[in-house]
């Protein structure tokens, strides 16, 4: 894993992270796409920089929004993992601050709750929150001279770096916003010569007669410009459905939005990977893993290790050649840092080696820093996660206690066993005060064995542990 730190200085790295980016790099006023909203799964999402603990090396700093549990910090710690992290919130007592979009792309400014619309705004990032109240955390973690490594690189960083004495070295922020869009994604399929490119259409006349011409081939999807996986994108697989989307995007149209969208033909895939790589400052590439994707309704569900055969036939199809011209085009185009390609197989064989760039650590690079730390024990895992209904009534170090007890929890000596990677997750959308209603969580894992009848057995057995405790599966 390619590192920020500077040998000579030894100084720490700072491991923070906003997760949905997309959010935060999207211009205002654009058109979007029909969906239904999900507050509370989108608090989830801002409790998932606890992940990032599994980039942590000794000495390093860890700073989430939500301080990780005691229980958790303290497991983490027999397993190994030494690093500062904060005792207390980021994330002001009880609020939930919310940033117009219109925000995203401009100077540091001080947000207030009451500016906030559902359809323009989304909660802020955690750089925001250190910029606006981290001198709070200013006596736990020594964030002067540490090296900031974010999951991907977002409004206030620089701001929140000067303040704070913190080093951070990072492309232009319109670089990253402009490479991490699907129109960019498409046009480097165009220099490439890569097949099935998307179409960018910019006016709902546009995208239906694009789309008409699509149907005739098939399906197709349409994805929002900054869409974000699972979310800005909608498969159209009739001339009525693309009449319905239409009518949505021309009635924000005739509002004063902007259409911005790429139209893509819908794949009969056989399976979802990935490749992770890092390009550095002077354009080198680094390869760091591949793995397979388990997807659901086009949303993260799991990560797994690919078999050799599976690498032997990227190898046959000249993948990583492939990977290393996307990351010169990234570099030309004045981009450095990690970056994740979805990529997919198709049922006739062949494969598609660029769905999408996203120019950012990513789940898989999360699943492959795991898997570093368990290859060290002769181990490997698989990452997944359990989306659930609770009522707080078991804590997140009773949750552990429980999988002690049913000899479930991991520990590198018992070879096999559940590795929960976060807390606050579970726990975010609860009230301060119980209020007898069940609420949204979601438990990150590692699923720790080598044999995939072992691995369904560690499942059933966590899934019957959790219903057991009240805790009502979702996904």
């Amino acid at each position: 894993m390619p590192e920020q730190r500077s040998a000579a200085s030894g100084s720490p790295v700072l491991h923070m992270g906003t997760f949905e980016a997309e959010l935060h790099w999207r211009e205002h006023n654009l058109a979007i796409l029909p969906a239904l909203p999900d507050r509370e799964a989108e608090k989830i999402v801002t409790a998932m920089d606890e992940l990032l603990f599994s980039f942590c090396k000794p000495g390093d700093l860890l700073l989430t929004r939500y301080a990780m549990d005691s229980a958790q910090r303290d497991y983490t710690r027999r397993l190994g993992f030494d690093f500062q992290s904060n005792t207390t919130n980021l994330q002001p007592d009880e609020t939930v601050l919310r940033t117009p979009i219109a925000a995203a792309a401009g100077a540091a400014q001080t947000i207030r709750p009451q500016q906030s619309a559902r359809e323009t705004s989304h909660p802020v990032s955690v750089f925001q929150l250190l910029y606006e109240h981290g001198s709070e955390l200013a006596d736990q973690l020594p964030l002067a001279s540490a090296s900031l490594s974010p999951f991907a690189w977002v409004p206030y960083i620089r701001e929140a770096s000067r303040r704070f004495g913190i080093d951070s070295q990072h492309p232009p922020l319109e670089i990253v916003r402009k490479v991490n869009t699907k129109r960019y994604s498409a046009e480097v399929k165009q220099r490439l010569g890569l097949a099935n490119p998307g179409i960018y259409v910019t006016s709902t006349d546009q995208l239906e007669a694009v789309g008409r011409e699509l149907l005739e081939q098939g399906t197709f999807m349409i994805k929002d410009n900054y869409g974000v996986s699972g979310k800005g994108n909608i498969h159209i697989e009739s001339p009525a459905m693309l009449a319905r989307i239409a009518g949505s995007i021309r009635k924000q149209e005739g509002k004063g939005r902007n259409v911005e969208f790429v139209l893509e033909r819908y794949l009969a895939k056989e399976r979802d990977f990935s490749c992770q790589f890092h390009i550095t400052e002077q354009g080198d590439i680094e390869i760091l893993s591949v793995q397979w994707l388990a997807n659901s309704q086009f949303a993260y569900r799991e990560s797994l290790s690919p078999d050799a055969d599976f690498m032997d036939l990227l190898e046959r199809h000249q993948y990583f050649e492939t990977m290393e011209q996307i990351s010169r085009e990234l570099y030309q185009d004045g981009y450095y840092g990690h970056v994740c390609i979805d990529s997919m197989l198709l049922q006739d064989g062949s494969l598609e080696p660029m769905v999408e760039i996203n120019a950012r650590k990513s789940m898989s690079l999360i699943k492959n820093s795991v898997d570093q730390y368990l290859r060290q024990h002769g181990l490997q895992g698989n990452m997944t996660n359990y989306t659930v209904s609770h009522d707080s009534s078991l804590s997140h170090e009773q949750l552990l206690d429980e999988l002690q007890r049913s000899h479930l929890l991991f520990y590198p000596e018992k070879g096999q066993g559940i590795l929960p990677l976060t807390s606050a997750a579970l726990s975010v959308n609860q009230p301060p005060e119980p209020d007898g209603k069940k609420h949204k969580g979601r438990l990150y894992l590692s699923v720790v064995t080598a044999q995939q009848d072992t691995k369904q057995q560690l499942l059933y057995d966590l899934e019957q542990l959790l219903t057991e405790n009240g805790l009502q599966i979702l996904n």
